[in-house]
């Protein structure tokens, strides 16, 4: 079954402005930088008289651009490799992110030379809190000559200090970000990277968002649900889980069962991922995103909501949210059986917990919906496959690269 197109329910500031807000719960300082990065960035394109869509690019490829850190601690990768990958598999800016990682794409070799000069003059910049002094420890060995002068004119003619202490450099940047025009496909990229931003933080949780909006999305449709509603469905379960950015990795990934006072700090994703959500999407999609862990006898969390305020989306959402967790291999946990997976779900019915109507469905579907979720979990392993295989072959390729340097 073909997955919905949500450009119609979804804009791309929204989508945008989700992707910032969940980078600043991790690391608001980094966030801070990168925004501060695509001015200067912005600055250079236009003082070049780069094309409106280059620069677009540039900008937007600068505010994601240490998003690796998050994942580098998994490996012995950098973050600028990290970076690149997420970008080039995850994203509507693939084509850029060669940029990072300064390989051989001759075309793309220009756009590098002017996107590092702003960063190493950032980093200067932010350091010290001195235009000037950040523009003579430039190295002007690497630059391109043009660039150079471009960057001379801007320190020259622009208050940098006053503009990167106000909030100038970010209504500048936030207005090119929300005036940007994607494509339907560039804009369900978006949606994309915005979901598997999580990734970059738990690998534990690879495809569950995913997975769940598309179990969620099938058990709607096979309700027969208006086509808005399935998209909303659909769009909540890509988000449901983005809260789970301000639980400590060490619970989040424990190997084992969780204490009482993890389970409480556990349970705080939910609140996060309203707070996320609030003021970037519909407020259907919030609240099935934010009740997905609420139950029909009032004992779910957070807000102990019963049956009788729920609505039938967000039952859906609850169904399918419980689904995935089963279905999928965990850290804690290896996958279950369909007939131990459907026991569970007879015994969430019989205890008043989940709706009997979604699983009712699931069941007379159950044959559909699980061969799409297991395509899809093996189309995923394919493409996390190539990941690992490029980000061999990039860690390698630095490694050779230093030992025949220092040979």
């Amino acid at each position: 079954m073909k997955m919905p197109n949500c450009t119609d329910i979804v804009s791309t500031k929204s989508l945008w402005e989700i992707a910032i807000e969940f980078l600043r719960h991790v690391d608001k300082n980094l966030m801070e930088y990168n925004l501060k990065l695509a001015y200067i960035v912005y600055l250079l394109c236009k003082a070049e008289h780069l094309s409106s869509k280059k620069t677009n690019l540039m900008v937007l490829l600068s505010c994601f651009n240490d998003i690796g850190k998050l994942h580098v601690r998994k490996n012995h990768s950098t973050p600028e490799v990290e970076t690149y990958l997420f970008l080039k598999y995850f994203s509507p800016i693939k084509d850029f992110a060669a940029i990072l990682i300064d390989q051989n794409h001759k075309k793309l070799v220009k756009d590098g030379k002017t996107f590092f000069l702003a960063k190493e003059f950032t980093t200067f910049l932010v350091e010290q809190n001195d235009k000037d002094q950040a523009f003579y420890c430039v190295d002007k060995r690497k630059c391109d000559p043009k660039d150079y002068k471009a960057l001379q004119k801007i320190v020259s003619k622009t208050n940098l200090e006053y503009e990167l202490n106000s909030m100038h450099y970010k209504t500048i940047v936030y207005s090119l970000i929300r005036t940007m025009i994607f494509k339907s496909k560039e804009r369900d990229d978006l949606l994309i990277m915005c979901s598997s931003l999580f990734e970059m933080y738990s690998i534990q949780t690879l495809y569950h968002s995913k997975v769940t909006a598309m179990i969620a999305y099938m058990i709607a449709k096979y309700s027969h649900l208006p086509k808005d509603i399935c998209a909303k469905i659909y769009m909540a379960g890509m988000v449901h889980d983005l809260g789970k950015v301000q639980v400590p990795l060490d619970i989040l990934e424990k190997p084992g069962k969780l204490t009482d006072d993890e389970y409480i700090i556990m349970k705080t994703h939910v609140k996060y991922t309203v707070e996320l959500l609030t003021h970037n999407m519909d407020f259907d999609i919030v609240e099935i995103a934010g009740r997905h862990h609420e139950r029909l006898d009032g004992y779910g969390y957070p807000n102990h909501i019963d049956g009788f305020h729920l609505t039938l989306p967000q039952e859906i959402m609850q169904v399918a949210d419980v689904i995935s967790a089963l279905i999928a291999k965990r850290s804690y946990k290896e996958a279950w059986s369909i007939d131990k997976t459907l026991a569970v779900l007879d015994e969430n019915v019989k205890d008043n917990k989940l709706a009997i109507e979604p699983i009712e469905v699931f069941k007379d579907h159950q044959k559909k919906i699980l061969k799409a979720s297991q395509k899809y979990m093996q189309r995923a392993d394919g493409v996390y496959d190539k990941i690992n295989k490029e980000r061999d072959y990039l860690i390698n390729e630095k490694h050779l690269g230093q030992n025949s340097k220092e040979a």
